[in-house]
């Protein structure tokens, strides 16, 4: 009667060593899923938001004199805004 008895709190123990165990690995394993998301998710917001210089040449029609040797236009742009050529 005490062996079955020892063996029941023995089996119980096990299965909720092994609950324990699995559910402290979920949730560490979900921690580092949520890390590298954020992670990744920074990284696209840096990129999506860096803003576009684009340098033009100089329009001799334009540009006379010495803001000729300054050099073409700069047009400052968003990546998510299309430039439209004609």
């Amino acid at each position: 009667m005490i062996q079955t008895l020892f063996k029941d709190l023995l089996k119980e123990i096990i299965i909720w060593f092994k609950k324990l165990w699995f559910e402290s690995k979920l949730k560490a394993r979900l921690k580092m899923i949520e890390i590298q998301n954020e992670i990744e998710y920074e990284q696209e917001l840096k990129k999506s938001f860096k803003p576009t210089l684009t340098e033009h040449k100089v329009d001799p029609k334009i540009q006379t004199g010495k803001s000729a040797k300054l050099g073409g236009a700069l047009q400052l742009s968003a990546p998510w805004k299309k430039i439209k050529s004609k």
